[in-house]
């Protein structure tokens, strides 16, 4: 029974620093757990020496080391991505009050494959699982900025279906707005796949610079966003994915760094 609790103990302990992407606190693990700091404190140590967890000096703390990343990737994507990304969106969701989806390209459509809901009495419909279209979505628009002109072309020669009254279907207006979206970054979308909801999305990168999936900020137009806030949340959102992107590929870096670590002491043991 002692190590059923300690097990279940130690999964708590996980979801806390989860929690904190940036690294959480020895006082926010041992508060948000309701253990004593000397219990965590010794838990963390043992999760660190098993690479669960890993120290982080800014802040000071710990996060999701590692081996439990490895142990994720393991996952069918995009199931790993989800669970890498989340406390970013968690984050992201408390700190604007609003919706937040996580979607990964999908041939011609975008897949929702995540999403937290705001903390806001009034809440929208749960899109995990839909595949929208790339034109009047802003996650979309990302996606098809990032494709070639000879894509663009045929792609915009297909109907485009209004779904709404601000839905673009003009190929030239839409393609003026996939230049800026490539100039600025991020993309709006208003009011145009659903005439009740206004979002921004911004890219998250691989190693390779490539756009991988993209996190959308939304909400009902009546309330977002918000005219003296608007600046604030789109910087928001694209500090957040960029933090993403930073962490994915910080880990898809280590693997080859260890390798290459590996080679440099397997040449110079020959030398010897």
């Amino acid at each position: 029974m002692a190590d059923v609790q300690s097990l279940k103990r130690a999964f708590d302990i996980l979801r806390a620093v989860a929690l904190h992407s940036e690294g959480a606190s020895l006082a926010e693990v041992a508060r948000q757990v309701a253990l004593p700091k000397s219990t965590v404190s010794r838990m963390l140590s043992t999760l660190e020496g098993i690479g669960a967890v890993e120290r982080v000096t800014q802040p000071e703390g710990f996060r999701i080391g590692p081996e439990m990343i490895t142990l994720t990737a393991q996952v069918a994507y995009p199931r790993s991505l989800s669970a890498l990304v989340r406390p970013y969106l968690q984050e992201l969701a408390q700190l604007s009050g609003e919706t937040i989806s996580l979607s990964i390209p999908d041939g011609d459509r975008a897949l929702t494959i995540d999403q937290i809901d705001s903390w806001r009495e009034l809440r929208l419909r749960n899109w995990v699982g839909k595949r929208l279209p790339l034109y009047c979505t802003s996650d979309g628009k990302l996606y098809l900025a990032q494709w070639n002109e000879a894509a663009i072309t045929a792609y915009l020669a297909r109907p485009l279906e209004r779904y709404a009254p601000n839905t673009i279907t003009d190929p030239e207006q839409l393609r003026q707005e996939l230049a800026q979206i490539r100039a600025q970054g991020y993309a709006w979308n208003n009011r145009e796949r659903d005439a009740d909801l206004v979002s921004i999305a911004a890219p998250v990168h691989d190693e390779n610079q490539q756009i991988v999936a993209a996190i959308c900020l939304f909400g009902p137009f009546f309330r977002f966003p918000p005219a003296d806030q608007r600046q604030e949340l789109m910087r928001l959102v694209v500090d957040t994915a960029s933090r993403i992107s930073k962490r994915i590929q910080t880990l898809a870096l280590r693997p080859q760094a260890t390798q290459n670590q590996s080679s440099t002491l397997h040449d110079s043991a020959i030398r010897l």
